[in-house]
Protein backbone atom coordinates (compact mmCIF):
# COMPACT_ATOMS: atom_id res chain seq x y z
CA UNK A 1 0.00 0.00 0.00
CA UNK A 2 1.84 3.52 -0.79
CA UNK A 3 1.81 5.99 1.43
CA UNK A 4 -0.27 8.62 1.67
CA UNK A 5 0.92 13.03 0.79
CA UNK A 6 2.36 15.46 3.21
CA UNK A 7 0.28 18.11 3.44
CA UNK A 8 2.60 20.48 1.65
CA UNK A 9 3.30 17.68 -0.67
CA UNK A 10 -0.65 17.50 -1.31
CA UNK A 11 -0.88 21.25 -1.80
CA UNK A 12 1.90 21.28 -4.58
CA UNK A 13 0.92 17.89 -5.93
CA UNK A 14 -2.69 17.84 -6.37
CA UNK A 15 -2.57 21.33 -8.38
CA UNK A 16 -0.57 19.61 -11.05
CA UNK A 17 -2.83 16.63 -11.60
CA UNK A 18 -5.94 17.78 -13.22
CA UNK A 19 -8.28 15.23 -11.88
CA UNK A 20 -11.69 15.30 -9.53
CA UNK A 21 -11.42 15.90 -5.81
CA UNK A 22 -11.87 19.23 -3.66
CA UNK A 23 -8.02 19.92 -3.71
CA UNK A 24 -7.57 19.39 -7.51
CA UNK A 25 -9.61 22.56 -8.64
CA UNK A 26 -12.66 20.47 -8.80
CA UNK A 27 -14.53 22.38 -6.14
CA UNK A 28 -14.16 25.67 -8.18
CA UNK A 29 -12.39 27.18 -11.37
CA UNK A 30 -10.26 29.84 -11.86
CA UNK A 31 -11.83 32.83 -9.71
CA UNK A 32 -12.11 36.74 -9.08
CA UNK A 33 -9.46 36.86 -5.93
CA UNK A 34 -9.77 40.24 -3.51
CA UNK A 35 -8.35 42.99 -5.30
CA UNK A 36 -8.25 41.42 -8.85
CA UNK A 37 -9.05 43.98 -12.29
CA UNK A 38 -12.40 43.92 -13.52
CA UNK A 39 -11.15 42.43 -16.37
CA UNK A 40 -10.16 38.90 -14.23
CA UNK A 41 -14.44 38.40 -14.41
CA UNK A 42 -13.83 37.31 -18.29
CA UNK A 43 -10.75 35.37 -17.49
CA UNK A 44 -12.91 33.82 -15.24
CA UNK A 45 -15.91 32.65 -17.76
CA UNK A 46 -12.60 32.09 -20.53
CA UNK A 47 -10.73 29.91 -18.64
CA UNK A 48 -11.10 26.06 -17.53
CA UNK A 49 -10.39 24.00 -14.34
CA UNK A 50 -7.01 22.94 -15.55
CA UNK A 51 -3.73 22.32 -13.61
CA UNK A 52 -1.77 25.07 -11.71
CA UNK A 53 1.04 26.06 -9.91
CA UNK A 54 0.56 25.88 -6.10
CA UNK A 55 -2.04 26.04 -4.49
CA UNK A 56 -5.20 25.01 -6.06
CA UNK A 57 -7.87 27.25 -6.64
CA UNK A 58 -10.86 25.88 -4.79
CA UNK A 59 -8.84 26.87 -1.42
CA UNK A 60 -8.21 30.34 -2.27
CA UNK A 61 -10.54 31.66 -4.62
CA UNK A 62 -14.64 32.95 -4.40
CA UNK A 63 -16.95 30.06 -5.25
CA UNK A 64 -18.12 29.33 -8.67
CA UNK A 65 -21.90 31.27 -9.18
CA UNK A 66 -23.68 28.08 -10.16
CA UNK A 67 -23.67 24.58 -8.87
CA UNK A 68 -25.07 21.37 -8.22
CA UNK A 69 -24.90 18.92 -5.61
CA UNK A 70 -26.19 15.12 -6.45
CA UNK A 71 -26.41 11.95 -3.63
CA UNK A 72 -26.36 8.66 -5.29
CA UNK A 73 -26.82 4.75 -4.37
CA UNK A 74 -25.45 2.18 -6.09
CA UNK A 75 -27.62 -0.64 -7.70
CA UNK A 76 -25.76 -3.58 -6.78
CA UNK A 77 -26.37 -5.98 -3.08
CA UNK A 78 -23.71 -8.02 -2.20
CA UNK A 79 -20.93 -6.43 -1.04
CA UNK A 80 -18.54 -7.82 -3.42
CA UNK A 81 -21.15 -6.60 -6.57
CA UNK A 82 -21.03 -3.18 -4.86
CA UNK A 83 -17.39 -3.00 -4.39
CA UNK A 84 -17.11 -3.54 -8.11
CA UNK A 85 -19.57 -1.46 -9.15
CA UNK A 86 -17.94 1.26 -7.22
CA UNK A 87 -14.33 0.59 -8.80
CA UNK A 88 -15.85 1.07 -12.53
CA UNK A 89 -18.24 4.25 -11.51
CA UNK A 90 -15.54 5.76 -10.42
CA UNK A 91 -13.25 4.82 -12.75
CA UNK A 92 -15.22 5.83 -15.75
CA UNK A 93 -16.30 9.16 -13.66
CA UNK A 94 -12.10 10.08 -13.11
CA UNK A 95 -11.98 9.57 -17.45
CA UNK A 96 -14.72 11.58 -18.05
CA UNK A 97 -13.65 14.23 -15.19
CA UNK A 98 -10.56 14.70 -16.64
CA UNK A 99 -12.13 14.91 -20.60
CA UNK A 100 -14.85 17.71 -19.26
CA UNK A 101 -12.01 19.75 -17.35
CA UNK A 102 -9.80 19.80 -20.26
CA UNK A 103 -12.10 19.83 -23.46
CA UNK A 104 -16.19 20.97 -22.02
CA UNK A 105 -19.54 19.26 -22.44
CA UNK A 106 -18.85 20.34 -26.07
CA UNK A 107 -15.65 18.44 -26.79
CA UNK A 108 -16.95 15.07 -25.44
CA UNK A 109 -20.56 15.11 -25.95
CA UNK A 110 -22.23 15.54 -30.04
CA UNK A 111 -24.69 18.13 -29.91
CA UNK A 112 -23.79 19.72 -26.13
CA UNK A 113 -25.90 22.47 -25.23
CA UNK A 114 -22.94 24.11 -24.35
CA UNK A 115 -21.90 24.56 -27.96
CA UNK A 116 -21.02 28.43 -28.39
CA UNK A 117 -20.70 29.31 -24.52
CA UNK A 118 -16.77 29.35 -22.86
CA UNK A 119 -15.72 26.83 -20.30
CA UNK A 120 -17.28 28.86 -17.12
CA UNK A 121 -14.70 27.71 -15.00
CA UNK A 122 -16.36 23.95 -14.75
CA UNK A 123 -14.91 22.30 -11.86
CA UNK A 124 -16.26 18.52 -10.36
CA UNK A 125 -15.79 17.45 -7.16
CA UNK A 126 -16.64 13.52 -6.21
CA UNK A 127 -17.14 12.17 -2.72
CA UNK A 128 -17.72 8.56 -0.88
CA UNK A 129 -20.35 8.52 1.50
CA UNK A 130 -20.40 6.14 4.67
CA UNK A 131 -23.03 3.67 3.35
CA UNK A 132 -21.02 2.82 0.22
CA UNK A 133 -18.23 1.57 2.72
CA UNK A 134 -20.43 -0.21 4.53
CA UNK A 135 -22.35 -2.05 1.69
CA UNK A 136 -19.12 -2.75 0.22
CA UNK A 137 -17.84 -4.95 3.33
CA UNK A 138 -15.21 -2.19 4.39
CA UNK A 139 -16.23 -1.05 7.53
CA UNK A 140 -12.79 -1.67 8.90
CA UNK A 141 -11.38 0.90 6.36
CA UNK A 142 -13.97 3.60 7.55
CA UNK A 143 -12.33 6.59 8.91
CA UNK A 144 -13.91 7.96 12.62
CA UNK A 145 -14.12 10.76 11.15
CA UNK A 146 -16.19 9.64 8.38
CA UNK A 147 -18.92 8.63 11.49
CA UNK A 148 -22.76 9.66 10.75
CA UNK A 149 -23.32 12.76 12.04
CA UNK A 150 -25.05 12.98 15.60
CA UNK A 151 -29.23 13.92 15.48
CA UNK A 152 -29.69 17.98 16.47
CA UNK A 153 -32.90 18.59 18.63
CA UNK A 154 -33.41 21.11 15.65
CA UNK A 155 -33.38 18.88 12.58
CA UNK A 156 -36.33 18.27 10.90
CA UNK A 157 -34.70 16.00 8.04
CA UNK A 158 -36.24 14.43 5.72
CA UNK A 159 -34.50 10.71 4.69
CA UNK A 160 -35.39 10.85 1.77
CA UNK A 161 -32.85 14.04 1.29
CA UNK A 162 -29.90 12.61 3.24
CA UNK A 163 -26.78 10.28 2.47
CA UNK A 164 -25.90 8.44 -0.25
CA UNK A 165 -23.31 6.17 -1.48
CA UNK A 166 -21.66 8.89 -3.61
CA UNK A 167 -21.65 12.91 -3.75
CA UNK A 168 -21.50 14.69 -7.40
CA UNK A 169 -20.56 18.27 -6.72
CA UNK A 170 -20.56 20.40 -10.15
CA UNK A 171 -19.37 23.81 -10.15
CA UNK A 172 -19.25 26.34 -13.20
CA UNK A 173 -20.09 30.55 -13.90
CA UNK A 174 -23.04 29.55 -16.47
CA UNK A 175 -25.99 27.55 -15.20
CA UNK A 176 -26.34 25.52 -18.56
CA UNK A 177 -22.57 24.53 -18.30
CA UNK A 178 -23.10 22.61 -15.06
CA UNK A 179 -26.93 20.92 -16.38
CA UNK A 180 -24.49 19.70 -19.39
CA UNK A 181 -21.56 18.31 -16.95
CA UNK A 182 -24.30 16.57 -14.55
CA UNK A 183 -26.49 14.88 -17.37
CA UNK A 184 -23.27 13.59 -19.16
CA UNK A 185 -22.05 12.06 -15.46
CA UNK A 186 -25.24 11.09 -14.53
CA UNK A 187 -25.87 9.42 -18.04
CA UNK A 188 -23.06 7.35 -18.28
CA UNK A 189 -23.64 5.34 -14.73
CA UNK A 190 -27.46 5.34 -14.72
CA UNK A 191 -27.15 1.58 -15.24
CA UNK A 192 -25.46 1.08 -12.55
CA UNK A 193 -26.91 4.43 -9.85
CA UNK A 194 -29.66 6.14 -9.03
CA UNK A 195 -30.12 9.76 -7.83
CA UNK A 196 -31.29 9.77 -3.80
CA UNK A 197 -31.49 13.56 -4.03
CA UNK A 198 -30.09 16.65 -5.81
CA UNK A 199 -30.17 20.15 -5.65
CA UNK A 200 -28.96 23.39 -7.19
CA UNK A 201 -27.26 26.22 -5.63
CA UNK A 202 -26.65 29.55 -6.92
CA UNK A 203 -24.24 32.51 -5.69
CA UNK A 204 -24.69 36.28 -7.18
CA UNK A 205 -22.47 36.25 -10.37
CA UNK A 206 -18.94 38.14 -10.24
CA UNK A 207 -20.13 39.70 -13.61
CA UNK A 208 -22.71 41.52 -12.23
CA UNK A 209 -21.20 42.61 -8.81
CA UNK A 210 -20.41 45.76 -8.26
CA UNK A 211 -17.64 44.54 -6.34
CA UNK A 212 -16.53 40.61 -7.56
CA UNK A 213 -14.54 40.80 -4.73
CA UNK A 214 -17.15 41.25 -1.73
CA UNK A 215 -18.42 38.13 -0.06
CA UNK A 216 -21.55 36.98 -1.17
CA UNK A 217 -24.91 37.58 0.15
CA UNK A 218 -27.08 34.92 1.20
CA UNK A 219 -31.12 34.43 0.41
CA UNK A 220 -31.63 36.09 4.03
CA UNK A 221 -29.42 39.46 2.72
CA UNK A 222 -27.28 38.43 5.41
CA UNK A 223 -23.08 38.54 4.06
CA UNK A 224 -21.95 34.50 4.36
CA UNK A 225 -18.48 33.25 4.28
CA UNK A 226 -17.15 35.70 6.50
CA UNK A 227 -13.60 34.77 8.13
CA UNK A 228 -13.28 31.27 6.24
CA UNK A 229 -9.83 29.31 7.18
CA UNK A 230 -6.95 31.34 4.59
CA UNK A 231 -4.53 28.45 2.82
CA UNK A 232 -1.80 31.12 4.23
CA UNK A 233 -2.71 30.69 7.54
CA UNK A 234 -0.54 28.10 9.58
CA UNK A 235 -4.07 25.91 10.98
CA UNK A 236 -5.56 25.68 7.60
CA UNK A 237 -3.71 22.05 6.65
CA UNK A 238 -5.08 21.24 10.15
CA UNK A 239 -7.74 22.01 9.98
CA UNK A 240 -9.47 21.42 6.42
CA UNK A 241 -6.70 18.47 4.98
CA UNK A 242 -7.35 15.37 6.80
CA UNK A 243 -4.32 13.26 7.60
CA UNK A 244 -4.56 9.39 8.29
CA UNK A 245 -1.15 7.65 8.78
CA UNK A 246 -2.48 4.23 9.61
CA UNK A 247 -2.67 1.74 6.59
CA UNK A 248 -6.25 0.89 7.18
CA UNK A 249 -7.35 4.58 6.40
CA UNK A 250 -4.57 5.62 4.79
CA UNK A 251 -6.81 5.97 1.32
CA UNK A 252 -7.94 9.15 2.70
CA UNK A 253 -4.37 10.96 3.88
CA UNK A 254 -4.49 14.27 2.70
CA UNK A 255 -7.94 14.56 1.49
CA UNK A 256 -10.95 16.12 2.79
CA UNK A 257 -14.68 15.44 4.86
CA UNK A 258 -17.78 17.88 3.95
CA UNK A 259 -20.73 17.49 5.73
CA UNK A 260 -23.70 18.87 3.01
CA UNK A 261 -26.94 20.07 4.41
CA UNK A 262 -30.11 21.60 2.96
CA UNK A 263 -31.30 24.42 5.43
CA UNK A 264 -35.28 25.61 4.43
CA UNK A 265 -35.28 29.88 5.17
CA UNK A 266 -39.03 30.80 6.28
CA UNK A 267 -38.10 34.22 4.82
CA UNK A 268 -41.42 35.74 5.06
CA UNK A 269 -41.02 35.36 8.88
CA UNK A 270 -37.23 36.71 8.71
CA UNK A 271 -38.19 39.82 6.84
CA UNK A 272 -41.42 40.56 9.04
CA UNK A 273 -38.46 41.31 11.46
CA UNK A 274 -37.12 44.82 11.29
CA UNK A 275 -33.48 45.17 10.59
CA UNK A 276 -32.26 45.90 13.64
CA UNK A 277 -33.83 42.60 14.83
CA UNK A 278 -32.24 40.79 11.88
CA UNK A 279 -28.62 41.97 12.92
CA UNK A 280 -29.09 40.88 17.08
CA UNK A 281 -30.15 37.52 15.43
CA UNK A 282 -26.75 37.39 13.79
CA UNK A 283 -24.98 39.22 15.23
CA UNK A 284 -23.84 41.88 12.00
CA UNK A 285 -24.84 45.08 10.43
CA UNK A 286 -26.61 44.57 7.41
CA UNK A 287 -25.11 46.93 5.12
CA UNK A 288 -21.71 46.37 5.65
CA UNK A 289 -21.81 42.78 7.53
CA UNK A 290 -18.75 44.26 10.10
CA UNK A 291 -19.73 42.15 13.71
CA UNK A 292 -22.09 44.39 16.07
CA UNK A 293 -19.85 46.79 17.76
CA UNK A 294 -17.21 46.18 15.15
CA UNK A 295 -16.38 48.51 11.98
CA UNK A 296 -14.95 45.87 9.25
CA UNK A 297 -16.73 42.55 8.00
CA UNK A 298 -13.34 40.73 8.84
CA UNK A 299 -12.76 42.32 12.54
CA UNK A 300 -12.86 39.75 15.45
CA UNK A 301 -16.63 39.62 17.19
CA UNK A 302 -15.83 41.64 20.64
CA UNK A 303 -17.67 38.67 22.57
CA UNK A 304 -17.33 40.53 25.97
CA UNK A 305 -18.19 43.72 24.50
CA UNK A 306 -21.52 45.94 26.81
CA UNK A 307 -24.20 48.29 26.00
CA UNK A 308 -25.07 51.46 27.69
CA UNK A 309 -27.63 49.21 28.64
CA UNK A 310 -25.43 46.82 30.71
CA UNK A 311 -26.46 44.26 27.58
CA UNK A 312 -23.76 42.32 25.59
CA UNK A 313 -23.41 44.55 22.27
CA UNK A 314 -23.93 40.83 20.84
CA UNK A 315 -26.47 38.86 21.90
CA UNK A 316 -26.04 35.73 24.17
CA UNK A 317 -28.19 33.96 21.20
CA UNK A 318 -26.80 35.39 18.27
CA UNK A 319 -25.59 33.18 15.75
CA UNK A 320 -22.15 34.22 15.83
CA UNK A 321 -21.66 34.26 19.01
CA UNK A 322 -22.40 30.66 19.75
CA UNK A 323 -20.44 29.87 16.07
CA UNK A 324 -17.26 31.42 16.96
CA UNK A 325 -14.29 29.29 17.85
CA UNK A 326 -14.38 30.63 21.30
CA UNK A 327 -17.34 28.53 22.64
CA UNK A 328 -16.67 25.71 20.21
CA UNK A 329 -13.09 25.32 21.15
CA UNK A 330 -11.30 26.47 18.20
CA UNK A 331 -14.08 25.02 15.80
CA UNK A 332 -13.21 25.61 11.76
CA UNK A 333 -14.08 25.15 8.76
CA UNK A 334 -13.69 25.72 5.41
CA UNK A 335 -17.64 27.02 4.42
CA UNK A 336 -19.04 26.98 0.75
CA UNK A 337 -22.53 28.08 1.17
CA UNK A 338 -24.81 28.40 -1.70
CA UNK A 339 -29.19 29.95 -2.75
CA UNK A 340 -31.20 27.50 -3.36
CA UNK A 341 -35.00 28.67 -5.05
CA UNK A 342 -37.09 25.81 -6.03
CA UNK A 343 -40.34 28.05 -6.50
CA UNK A 344 -43.53 27.22 -3.93
CA UNK A 345 -44.33 23.30 -2.88
CA UNK A 346 -47.36 21.82 -2.09
CA UNK A 347 -49.56 23.86 -0.02
CA UNK A 348 -47.71 26.75 -0.94
CA UNK A 349 -44.84 26.22 0.98
CA UNK A 350 -41.43 28.11 -0.52
CA UNK A 351 -38.96 25.88 -1.37
CA UNK A 352 -36.21 28.24 -1.10
CA UNK A 353 -33.03 28.25 1.59
CA UNK A 354 -29.34 28.03 2.10
CA UNK A 355 -27.29 24.83 -0.07
CA UNK A 356 -24.37 24.66 2.98
CA UNK A 357 -21.21 22.70 2.51
CA UNK A 358 -18.43 22.72 4.69
CA UNK A 359 -14.79 21.01 4.63
CA UNK A 360 -12.79 20.05 6.77
CA UNK A 361 -10.55 17.61 8.47
CA UNK A 362 -13.04 16.16 11.13
CA UNK A 363 -16.01 16.57 11.06
CA UNK A 364 -16.58 15.80 14.79
CA UNK A 365 -14.27 18.69 15.80
CA UNK A 366 -15.63 20.68 13.15
CA UNK A 367 -19.18 21.07 11.46
CA UNK A 368 -20.46 18.93 14.65
CA UNK A 369 -18.71 21.40 17.21
CA UNK A 370 -20.31 24.12 15.85
CA UNK A 371 -24.10 22.76 15.12
CA UNK A 372 -23.97 21.28 18.54
CA UNK A 373 -23.38 24.69 20.17
CA UNK A 374 -25.64 26.16 18.13
CA UNK A 375 -28.38 23.84 18.77
CA UNK A 376 -27.70 23.57 22.38
CA UNK A 377 -27.18 27.95 23.07
CA UNK A 378 -30.69 28.72 21.17
CA UNK A 379 -28.96 30.18 17.91
CA UNK A 380 -31.59 32.76 17.30
CA UNK A 381 -31.70 32.28 13.75
CA UNK A 382 -33.33 28.62 14.39
CA UNK A 383 -36.93 30.19 14.86
CA UNK A 384 -36.25 31.01 10.80
CA UNK A 385 -34.82 28.01 9.04
CA UNK A 386 -34.86 24.23 9.03
CA UNK A 387 -32.62 21.76 8.51
CA UNK A 388 -34.01 19.48 5.69
CA UNK A 389 -31.64 17.23 4.60
CA UNK A 390 -28.11 16.18 5.44
CA UNK A 391 -25.01 13.94 4.39
CA UNK A 392 -20.93 13.88 5.60
CA UNK A 393 -18.78 12.40 2.43
CA UNK A 394 -15.08 11.69 2.43
CA UNK A 395 -13.02 13.24 -0.57
CA UNK A 396 -10.07 11.28 -1.20
CA UNK A 397 -7.11 13.18 -3.19
CA UNK A 398 -6.44 12.19 -6.31
CA UNK A 399 -2.74 10.93 -7.78
CA UNK A 400 -2.32 10.61 -11.19
CA UNK A 401 -0.91 7.85 -11.26
CA UNK A 402 -4.31 5.54 -9.62
CA UNK A 403 -6.40 4.46 -12.06
CA UNK A 404 -9.47 5.66 -10.53
CA UNK A 405 -10.41 7.12 -7.19
CA UNK A 406 -9.32 6.02 -3.79
CA UNK A 407 -7.18 3.32 -5.46
CA UNK A 408 -6.00 1.86 -2.18
CA UNK A 409 -9.27 1.60 -0.67
CA UNK A 410 -10.34 -1.37 -3.44
CA UNK A 411 -6.99 -2.72 -3.63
Amino acid sequence: MSQGPSRRGLFAGLGAAGATGLLTGGLIGAAVDRGQEPDSVRERVLSRSGPREGLPPALHTPTPAHVHVIALDLSADTPAEVAQQARSVLGLWREQVRELHEHGTEGVMEGSPTQGLHPASLGITLGLGPSLLERAGLEDRRPEELEDLPDFSTDRLDPALCGGDLMLHVGAEDPVVVSAAVRHLLGSVREHARVRWALPGFQRGAATAQDSSATPRNLMGQIDGTVNPHPEEAIFASQVVASHTDAATSWMDGGTYVVVRRIRMLLDDWFDLSPQERERSVGRRLDDGAPLGGENEDDRPDLSAKGEDGEPVIAANAHIRLASPEHTLGARMLRRGFNYDLGWGPGGRAEAGLLFTAWQADPRTGFTAVQRHLDEGGDALNEYVRHEGSAVFAVPPVREDEPFMAHELWS
